[in-house]
Protein backbone atom coordinates (compact mmCIF):
# COMPACT_ATOMS: atom_id res chain seq x y z
CA UNK A 1 0.00 0.00 0.00
CA UNK A 2 1.32 3.51 -0.77
CA UNK A 3 1.84 5.38 1.86
CA UNK A 4 -0.64 8.11 0.75
CA UNK A 5 -3.21 5.60 0.34
CA UNK A 6 -2.75 4.83 4.40
CA UNK A 7 -3.29 8.89 5.11
CA UNK A 8 -6.44 9.04 3.47
CA UNK A 9 -7.38 5.54 4.74
CA UNK A 10 -6.48 7.18 8.01
CA UNK A 11 -8.27 10.88 7.17
CA UNK A 12 -11.49 10.20 9.30
CA UNK A 13 -10.14 9.03 11.67
CA UNK A 14 -7.55 11.79 11.89
CA UNK A 15 -10.23 14.81 11.61
CA UNK A 16 -12.06 12.54 14.65
CA UNK A 17 -8.57 12.76 16.67
CA UNK A 18 -8.09 16.67 15.75
CA UNK A 19 -11.03 17.76 17.43
CA UNK A 20 -10.85 15.77 20.67
CA UNK A 21 -7.44 16.80 21.06
CA UNK A 22 -5.65 20.24 23.27
CA UNK A 23 -4.51 22.59 21.20
CA UNK A 24 -1.51 22.21 22.68
CA UNK A 25 -1.49 18.34 21.45
CA UNK A 26 -2.26 18.89 17.72
CA UNK A 27 1.44 19.58 16.36
CA UNK A 28 3.32 16.55 18.32
CA UNK A 29 -0.01 15.15 16.67
CA UNK A 30 0.52 15.94 13.53
CA UNK A 31 4.07 15.55 12.98
CA UNK A 32 3.81 11.64 14.70
CA UNK A 33 0.97 11.16 12.06
CA UNK A 34 3.41 12.31 9.21
CA UNK A 35 6.62 10.55 10.21
CA UNK A 36 4.57 7.10 11.51
CA UNK A 37 2.04 7.00 8.43
CA UNK A 38 4.19 7.64 5.38
CA UNK A 39 6.77 5.52 3.88
CA UNK A 40 9.51 8.34 3.90
CA UNK A 41 8.61 9.92 7.09
CA UNK A 42 8.79 6.36 8.66
CA UNK A 43 12.36 5.76 7.33
CA UNK A 44 13.79 9.14 8.57
CA UNK A 45 12.46 8.20 11.59
CA UNK A 46 13.87 4.89 11.82
CA UNK A 47 17.17 6.08 9.92
CA UNK A 48 17.33 8.58 13.01
CA UNK A 49 16.77 6.28 15.40
CA UNK A 50 19.62 3.73 13.85
CA UNK A 51 22.19 6.27 13.56
CA UNK A 52 21.43 8.65 16.59
CA UNK A 53 19.34 7.23 19.17
CA UNK A 54 19.79 3.72 19.40
CA UNK A 55 23.59 3.28 19.05
CA UNK A 56 24.30 4.87 22.70
CA UNK A 57 22.67 2.34 24.73
CA UNK A 58 23.79 -0.25 21.99
CA UNK A 59 27.46 0.50 23.06
CA UNK A 60 27.17 0.48 26.43
CA UNK A 61 25.32 -2.92 26.40
CA UNK A 62 26.20 -5.04 23.87
CA UNK A 63 29.48 -6.73 25.36
CA UNK A 64 26.78 -8.29 27.35
CA UNK A 65 23.63 -8.79 25.77
CA UNK A 66 22.06 -12.18 25.45
CA UNK A 67 19.43 -12.99 22.74
CA UNK A 68 17.72 -16.27 23.00
CA UNK A 69 14.48 -17.20 20.97
CA UNK A 70 15.49 -15.02 17.74
CA UNK A 71 13.91 -18.52 15.55
CA UNK A 72 10.53 -17.21 17.12
CA UNK A 73 10.48 -14.00 14.94
CA UNK A 74 7.82 -14.01 12.40
CA UNK A 75 8.73 -13.07 8.53
CA UNK A 76 5.78 -10.59 8.98
CA UNK A 77 4.18 -7.26 10.99
CA UNK A 78 3.73 -8.23 14.36
CA UNK A 79 2.76 -7.23 18.11
CA UNK A 80 5.99 -7.55 20.81
CA UNK A 81 4.95 -7.56 24.25
CA UNK A 82 7.54 -7.06 26.73
CA UNK A 83 7.75 -6.54 30.39
CA UNK A 84 8.71 -2.81 31.74
CA UNK A 85 10.94 -2.19 34.61
CA UNK A 86 13.10 0.63 33.34
CA UNK A 87 12.42 3.34 30.69
CA UNK A 88 14.99 1.23 28.38
CA UNK A 89 13.28 -2.40 28.02
CA UNK A 90 12.01 -1.80 24.48
CA UNK A 91 14.79 -0.17 23.50
CA UNK A 92 17.38 -3.19 25.09
CA UNK A 93 14.89 -5.90 23.31
CA UNK A 94 15.03 -4.80 19.53
CA UNK A 95 18.55 -3.95 20.11
CA UNK A 96 19.13 -7.77 20.70
CA UNK A 97 17.42 -8.65 17.21
CA UNK A 98 17.80 -5.61 15.15
CA UNK A 99 20.74 -7.24 13.21
CA UNK A 100 19.01 -10.23 12.49
CA UNK A 101 16.40 -7.77 9.95
CA UNK A 102 18.03 -7.08 6.18
CA UNK A 103 15.77 -3.90 6.41
CA UNK A 104 15.38 -1.48 9.30
CA UNK A 105 11.40 -2.52 10.99
CA UNK A 106 9.34 0.01 11.57
CA UNK A 107 8.75 0.39 15.26
CA UNK A 108 5.75 1.67 16.87
CA UNK A 109 5.26 1.58 20.77
CA UNK A 110 2.00 3.32 21.67
CA UNK A 111 2.30 5.76 24.96
CA UNK A 112 0.98 7.71 27.08
CA UNK A 113 -0.05 10.96 25.71
CA UNK A 114 0.65 12.76 29.25
CA UNK A 115 4.23 13.67 28.67
CA UNK A 116 5.08 13.27 25.24
CA UNK A 117 2.27 14.53 23.42
CA UNK A 118 1.55 17.60 25.83
CA UNK A 119 4.53 18.84 26.57
CA UNK A 120 7.24 20.66 23.79
CA UNK A 121 9.49 18.92 25.56
CA UNK A 122 8.11 15.42 25.62
CA UNK A 123 7.57 15.97 22.12
CA UNK A 124 11.14 16.94 21.00
CA UNK A 125 12.68 13.87 23.21
CA UNK A 126 10.26 11.45 21.31
CA UNK A 127 11.52 12.56 17.93
CA UNK A 128 15.20 12.71 19.63
CA UNK A 129 15.09 9.73 21.46
CA UNK A 130 12.98 7.39 19.00
CA UNK A 131 12.31 9.20 15.57
CA UNK A 132 8.82 9.53 17.43
CA UNK A 133 8.26 6.06 17.23
CA UNK A 134 6.39 6.82 20.67
CA UNK A 135 2.40 6.08 18.27
CA UNK A 136 0.14 6.35 18.28
CA UNK A 137 -0.70 8.51 21.79
CA UNK A 138 -2.55 6.63 24.49
CA UNK A 139 -4.70 8.93 26.84
CA UNK A 140 -5.92 7.99 30.71
CA UNK A 141 -8.57 10.87 30.66
CA UNK A 142 -12.29 10.98 29.89
CA UNK A 143 -11.14 11.29 26.43
CA UNK A 144 -9.60 8.11 26.39
CA UNK A 145 -12.57 5.35 25.41
CA UNK A 146 -13.01 7.34 22.09
CA UNK A 147 -9.26 8.36 21.38
CA UNK A 148 -7.86 4.90 22.79
CA UNK A 149 -10.23 3.02 19.87
CA UNK A 150 -9.37 5.11 17.37
CA UNK A 151 -5.80 4.26 18.29
CA UNK A 152 -6.33 0.91 18.19
CA UNK A 153 -7.72 1.45 14.55
CA UNK A 154 -4.78 3.29 13.64
CA UNK A 155 -2.30 0.23 15.03
CA UNK A 156 -4.14 -2.40 12.97
CA UNK A 157 -4.07 -0.10 9.91
CA UNK A 158 0.40 -0.42 10.37
CA UNK A 159 0.08 -3.93 10.91
CA UNK A 160 -1.67 -4.02 7.59
CA UNK A 161 0.11 -1.41 5.78
CA UNK A 162 3.95 -2.43 5.84
CA UNK A 163 5.70 -6.50 6.80
CA UNK A 164 8.14 -4.42 8.76
CA UNK A 165 5.82 -3.38 11.21
CA UNK A 166 6.44 -4.00 14.79
CA UNK A 167 4.13 -2.59 17.65
CA UNK A 168 5.79 -3.28 20.65
CA UNK A 169 3.38 -3.02 23.76
CA UNK A 170 4.40 -2.97 27.34
CA UNK A 171 1.04 -4.70 28.51
CA UNK A 172 1.48 -3.89 31.90
CA UNK A 173 0.68 -0.12 31.20
CA UNK A 174 3.03 0.80 33.39
CA UNK A 175 6.69 0.72 34.46
CA UNK A 176 6.63 -2.05 37.81
CA UNK A 177 8.48 -0.66 41.18
CA UNK A 178 9.10 -4.51 42.06
CA UNK A 179 12.75 -4.38 43.18
CA UNK A 180 11.81 -8.80 41.82
CA UNK A 181 12.60 -8.45 38.21
CA UNK A 182 9.99 -11.89 38.10
CA UNK A 183 7.56 -10.42 39.56
CA UNK A 184 4.96 -8.69 36.89
CA UNK A 185 2.16 -6.55 36.70
CA UNK A 186 -1.81 -7.67 35.92
CA UNK A 187 -2.14 -6.79 32.14
CA UNK A 188 -4.29 -3.76 31.03
CA UNK A 189 -6.89 -4.80 28.04
CA UNK A 190 -5.16 -2.58 25.41
CA UNK A 191 -2.94 -5.31 23.08
CA UNK A 192 -5.76 -7.47 23.58
CA UNK A 193 -7.80 -4.77 21.32
CA UNK A 194 -5.12 -4.76 18.94
CA UNK A 195 -4.57 -8.40 18.39
CA UNK A 196 -8.14 -9.13 17.98
CA UNK A 197 -8.76 -6.12 15.26
CA UNK A 198 -5.39 -6.87 13.51
CA UNK A 199 -4.99 -10.42 13.98
CA UNK A 200 -1.47 -10.10 14.18
CA UNK A 201 0.86 -12.58 15.89
CA UNK A 202 2.03 -11.84 19.54
CA UNK A 203 5.34 -12.74 20.11
CA UNK A 204 6.09 -12.25 24.19
CA UNK A 205 9.52 -10.76 25.51
CA UNK A 206 11.21 -10.55 28.61
CA UNK A 207 13.93 -8.99 29.40
CA UNK A 208 16.06 -8.17 32.46
CA UNK A 209 19.50 -7.34 33.73
CA UNK A 210 18.68 -3.41 33.21
CA UNK A 211 19.50 -1.26 35.88
CA UNK A 212 16.90 1.77 36.10
CA UNK A 213 19.02 4.72 35.59
CA UNK A 214 21.14 5.24 32.63
CA UNK A 215 24.19 6.74 34.56
CA UNK A 216 24.04 3.00 35.69
CA UNK A 217 23.96 1.37 32.68
CA UNK A 218 27.02 3.59 31.68
CA UNK A 219 28.69 2.96 34.42
CA UNK A 220 28.47 -0.66 34.05
CA UNK A 221 29.99 -0.91 30.74
CA UNK A 222 33.55 -0.57 32.46
CA UNK A 223 32.67 -2.80 35.49
CA UNK A 224 34.02 -6.41 35.56
CA UNK A 225 31.68 -8.56 36.27
CA UNK A 226 28.37 -6.68 35.29
CA UNK A 227 25.00 -8.66 35.06
CA UNK A 228 24.11 -9.53 31.61
CA UNK A 229 21.64 -7.93 29.98
CA UNK A 230 19.25 -11.34 29.04
CA UNK A 231 16.61 -10.93 26.22
CA UNK A 232 14.57 -14.00 25.89
CA UNK A 233 11.84 -14.27 22.78
CA UNK A 234 8.99 -16.64 22.96
CA UNK A 235 6.71 -18.44 20.51
CA UNK A 236 3.66 -16.59 19.16
CA UNK A 237 1.00 -16.67 21.55
CA UNK A 238 -1.85 -19.02 21.19
CA UNK A 239 -5.03 -17.07 20.11
CA UNK A 240 -7.41 -18.60 17.99
CA UNK A 241 -9.85 -19.10 20.10
CA UNK A 242 -9.98 -15.97 21.47
CA UNK A 243 -9.83 -14.34 17.81
CA UNK A 244 -12.65 -16.22 17.17
CA UNK A 245 -14.62 -14.73 19.88
CA UNK A 246 -16.80 -11.49 20.52
CA UNK A 247 -14.25 -8.02 20.10
CA UNK A 248 -15.32 -6.92 23.85
CA UNK A 249 -13.58 -5.81 26.95
CA UNK A 250 -13.78 -9.60 28.82
CA UNK A 251 -11.85 -10.74 25.04
CA UNK A 252 -9.35 -8.10 25.04
CA UNK A 253 -8.32 -8.93 28.89
CA UNK A 254 -8.52 -12.45 27.96
CA UNK A 255 -6.06 -12.08 25.17
CA UNK A 256 -3.91 -9.33 27.53
CA UNK A 257 -3.92 -12.18 30.52
CA UNK A 258 -2.38 -14.98 27.70
CA UNK A 259 -0.02 -12.71 26.53
CA UNK A 260 1.33 -11.56 30.25
CA UNK A 261 0.87 -15.01 30.98
CA UNK A 262 3.74 -15.83 27.97
CA UNK A 263 6.16 -12.78 29.12
CA UNK A 264 5.26 -14.80 32.67
CA UNK A 265 6.91 -18.18 31.49
CA UNK A 266 9.83 -16.43 29.75
CA UNK A 267 10.68 -14.57 33.32
CA UNK A 268 10.81 -18.39 34.15
CA UNK A 269 13.15 -19.07 32.12
CA UNK A 270 15.37 -16.61 32.86
CA UNK A 271 15.05 -17.55 36.58
CA UNK A 272 16.17 -20.98 35.94
CA UNK A 273 19.30 -19.35 33.75
CA UNK A 274 20.62 -17.07 36.36
CA UNK A 275 20.25 -20.09 38.98
CA UNK A 276 22.36 -22.70 36.56
CA UNK A 277 24.86 -19.75 36.66
CA UNK A 278 24.83 -20.02 40.45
Amino acid sequence: MASTNLLRQNESTHKAVMAALKPNERLPYIVGRRLNETELGKRLGMGWTRIGARPALHQLIKHRLELRGQEHLPDRSFILVCNHRTWFDLYATTIAFWPLYEKVPYLYCPVRSTYYYERPLGAVLNIAASGNAMYPPIFRDDRGPVLNRLAVESCTRLLNWSPRTIIGIHPEGTRNPSEDPYTLLPAKPGVGYIAHDSRAPVIPAFVAGLPKKFGTIARDRFRAGAEPVRVWLGPPVALDDLLDAPADKPTAHAIADRSMDAVRALAEQDRAYMASRG
